[in-house]
């Protein structure tokens, strides 16, 4: 309910309150100064575009918190990964709450924002406006800068772990060997963040006037930061299952040559023993078992995640730069 209120009040509704307060209560001279622009647009373009300013304060300042529950949701599988179960998760992801970076990335977006994406102030811009407007400058580069803070974070978090002295489950009990929420937890916090990216990018797409080239430059390493990114954790654990998999392969070939071993019989005889025909039927069973054993192995992962997630953050990637770089054409060859 917070982060609702505060994303309606630090977009157009606040603006339209404020403004309407100033001019004593009137409601055309209100609607014209806020909303001319975007009710000048069509219904399937100017409704989406009031939705998705408030939907995207509103989704960053929800993602604050649920992006830390998220590691909490996994820390207790995770925990029995490491040595000091616990006591490790709390270590490793500690960094969440560090402030300086938080600070310092707060400090870059205002001042870009400030310096290269403020607009000239309208005449009619009152005190409750420009109270609105440095709660933007001010409060909101530090909402962006945590979220993004929160998922380099978590990201470098799973790194780190899976750079320890992991306690693997056995592959006969867990084919990803207990690294699924590895798995998991960059995985959702790359879906997070990119859901705030694709709120924005729908919303630049949407905008009639010309965007910025600078802020289209920053959506783009957004996107790619955020793609890139997630390959920093994965790319060790992909390792760790690999050698583990090389590992059970390795040992299902020293086993063979017993497996396969033929029969000799102590004293051969034309119509074999009951005794002989229980050793072939166990020699049978034992191969029967170990090509089962081989196909599993052979069948085994070696990502944390089903691979279906990879391409779809391909997809998502790709889609977001040639969006942003749509965008950029129209305005440069037909709003500029």
């Amino acid at each position: 309910m917070t982060c609702t209120i505060v994303a309606l009040l630090v977009t157009g509704p606040g603006y339209f309150l404020a403004h309407l307060i100033e001019t004593g209560g009137d409601w055309n001279q209100t609607v014209a100064a806020i909303f001319g622009d975007a009710f000048a647009l069509p219904l399937w373009r100017s409704v989406p575009l009031i939705i998705l300013s408030v939907g995207f304060e509103l989704y960053l300042l929800w993602l604050v918190r649920h992006s830390r529950l998220h590691i909490a949701r996994y820390a207790k599988e995770i925990a029995p990964l490491l040595p000091g179960g616990d006591a490790d998760v709390r270590r490793i992801f500690g960094h969440l709450y560090w402030r300086l970076p938080v600070i310092g990335l707060a400090a870059a977006f205002g001042l870009f924002f400030f310096v290269l994406l403020l607009e000239p102030l309208p005449p009619a811009f009152g005190v409750l406006d420009f109270l609105i407007l440095g709660v933007n400058l001010v409060f909101l580069p530090f909402v962006d800068a945590q979220v993004i803070w929160n998922y380099a974070a978590t990201i470098w978090g799973v790194h780190r772990i899976g750079r320890q002295a992991l306690r693997l489950r056995p592959l006969y009990e867990d084919p990803m060997l207990g690294l699924r929420p590895l798995g998991s937890v960059p995985l959702g916090a790359t879906f997070y963040f990119f859901g705030a990216l694709a709120i924005i990018i729908a919303e630049v797409t949407l905008s009639p006037d010309p965007v910025r080239p600078a802020y289209l430059a920053l959506l783009i390493v957004l996107v790619l930061f955020g793609a890139g990114l997630l390959f920093l954790p994965l790319v060790s654990i992909h390792r760790l299952m690999v050698a583990e998999k090389r590992r059970a392969i390795d040992d299902a070939s020293t086993r063979a040559g017993g497996v396969y071993a033929p029969l000799t019989a102590g004293n051969p005889t034309s119509e074999p023993s009951l005794h002989e025909v229980r050793d072939l039927l166990l020699r049978t069973h034992g191969i029967l078992v170990h090509r089962e054993e081989e196909r599993r192995i052979q069948a085994l992962p070696t990502w944390p995640f089903e691979t279906r997630a990879m391409t779809r953050i391909a997809a998502i990637t790709l889609t977001g730069v040639v969006a942003v770089l749509g965008r950029a054409a129209v305005d440069y060859f037909l709003l500029r």
